[in-house]
Parts: structure tokens; C-alpha cells; sequence
């Protein structure tokens, strides 16, 4: 039975080409162009399913240089972002360690953010926001239930507080709606940072 070939966007078209011609992964349009790795695609999409349902998962990608390995995470992060999920990722190396005592960790920690994509800013830097979001949602429901969405925003965020810098995080959360109410774009920009 034959099927239908699907349309490649022109977007991706063009972004697949000029990636291959400079040799880089391409970062958008990764579905027309890969082959194999059908069950560890399918192992992290149920990841995906997963998340999408409230639950969580981490992943290593281990392999040797030219392996596949940035392809394969492209991809992955590609359908992700298809399914309205925000990505992060950085990779580990002597600058970016899980445990370090040079700044290593908190270098890791900024790259991560620095690589925060949504679906509409896929290439990172979506920090601020995914926070306007968050703080949007929550005015929205403060004004539904009749409460201050300082009180909303507390309660969505109370079980991070018992984790570490979970108290200071929700802190800054509460900076930048202060900073959005009173319009105060420098108080905003300090949460962020």
C-alpha cells in the first residue's frame, strides 16, 4: 500500500540543507532525514508521554565522537517541542561538571538555562518566557478564585521549597510578579539573572 509523502516545510527545507552543507545537525526538520534508531527513538518517547503526564526522566547519551549523539538529541528535543514541552540540555565537559569546586557545576547550571527552548524560541534563551507564563496562568487563576496570585503562586510552587534553594527560588518567582505588577523592568531583569 502506498503512502503519501508528507510535505517538508520550506523552513525546514532550508534549514536542513544549509546545516548539511556546513556539516552541523540541522536543528529543525531532523523526522525527514532520520533512519535507524528506531528503539531508542521509541524508548524516549514514551519518556516523552511520560513527561507529558506529569512524571519525569533523565538521560544519559553516551557514545564516541561522530556516533550520532547531538542528532539523536536534536531529534529528540524536535519532538518534544512538537508536544508544547520545554527542553534543556548542555553538554558535560571540563568547563560544565556535575560536581566541581571551580564553578564548573554552577557553569553547567547556566548553560543548561541558557539552552531552556519552547516551541517558539526552539534555539534557548526562553527563561523569561516561560516565567511570564507561569505568572500569566497564575494571575488568571488569582482572579478566577477571588485570591492574590502572590497566594497562587505559592501554593503551585510550595513542594519545591523543601528542595535546596527551593525557598530562594520561589523568592525570585515572587520578585519578578512584584517586578511585573509595579512594571519595574530592572527589578524583572534581577529575577531572571
Amino acid at each position: 500500500m502506498a503512502t503519501t509523502p508528507k510535505t517538508i516545510r520550506p523552513k525546514d527545507r532550508d534549514t536542513i540543507i544549509q546545516a548539511l552543507g556546513a556539516g552541523v545537525v540541522p536543528r529543525l526538520g531532523l523526522q525527514h532525514i532520520q533512519v535507524g534508531r528506531a528503539q531508542e527513538v521509541a524508548a524516549l518517547l514514551k519518556d516523552i508521554e511520560r513527561i507529558g503526564d506529569s512524571a519525569s526522566t533523565f538521560r544519559f547519551i553516551i557514545g564516541e565522537y561522530g556516533a550520532g549523539k547531538t542528532f539523536f538529541l536534536n531529534l529528540i528535543r524536535a519532538i518534544a517541542l512538537e508536544k508544547k514541552l520545554v527542553t534543556v540540555h548542555a553538554d558535560l565537559g571540563p568547563y560544565h561538571r556535575l560536581h566541581a569546586t571551580g564553578g564548573q557545576a554552577r557553569s553547567l547550571y547556566a548553560e543548561t538555562i541558557k539552552n531552556l527552548a519552547t516551541r517558539n524560541k526552539p534555539d534557548g534563551g526562553t527563561l523569561e518566557s516561560v516565567v511570564e507564563v507561569f505568572i500569566t496562568k497564575a494571575k488568571d487563576e488569582a482572579e478566577k478564585a477571588g485570591k492574590k496570585p502572590e497566594v497562587i503562586i505559592q501554593s503551585k510552587l510550595a513542594a519545591l521549597r523543601e528542595h535546596t534553594g527551593g525557598f530562594d527560588f520561589t523568592s525570585v518567582i515572587a520578585a519578578y510578579l512584584r517586578g511585573s505588577e509595579s512594571g519595574n523592568d530592572e527589578l524583572k531583569s534581577a529575577a531572571i539573572r
